[in-house]
């Protein structure tokens, strides 16, 4: 599986398109990518593997009030998008909107996904979060 990591800024155009970053798109293959909105402010670009991943967990999951609500907001966001020959994808404007983005977009690998935030959001997210990666490796007893 892919290895996305490290930050990387780039400019939505007039167009609503934004260049992947070199380093991630030298991980993918020619399949889709399904971007939605994430956790905390953020967009989340899935490749196509891992979203029928997490698809086909949600799917397993018991059909109960919770897991239909968080079926329909997933459902209602998502979209498929693709790298086009400049190594562009286009960001809808609701999503867009969604996360607070207008012209710049950091790019944040996690390893098997990426997320776009509006830079500012992010910083503000990272000072108010009030966690110590210390104290959470510990109590995961990660050997960090």
């Amino acid at each position: 599986m892919a290895a996305f990591i490290g930050t990387h800024i780039h400019t939505l155009d007039d167009k609503g398109r934004v260049s992947v970053p070199a380093q991630f798109r030298r991980q993918l293959t020619a399949e889709d990518l399904y971007l939605n909105v994430g956790m905390e402010g953020c967009l989340v670009l899935y490749p196509s593997q891992r979203w029928q991943e997490l698809e086909e967990k949600l799917l397993s999951l018991p059909r109960d009030k919770q897991t239909r609500f968080l079926v329909r907001s997933l459902a209602q966001n998502l979209r498929a998008v693709n790298v086009d020959s400049q190594g562009r994808i286009s960001i809808p404007a609701e999503l867009a909107e969604k996360a607070g983005i207008t012209s710049e977009i950091m790019f944040l690998g996690k390893f098997d996904t990426m997320e776009l935030w509006q830079p500012e959001r992010y910083n503000s997210y990272i000072d108010e979060a009030e966690l110590s990666c210390e104290e959470i490796a510990e109590d995961l007893d990660l050997p960090l």
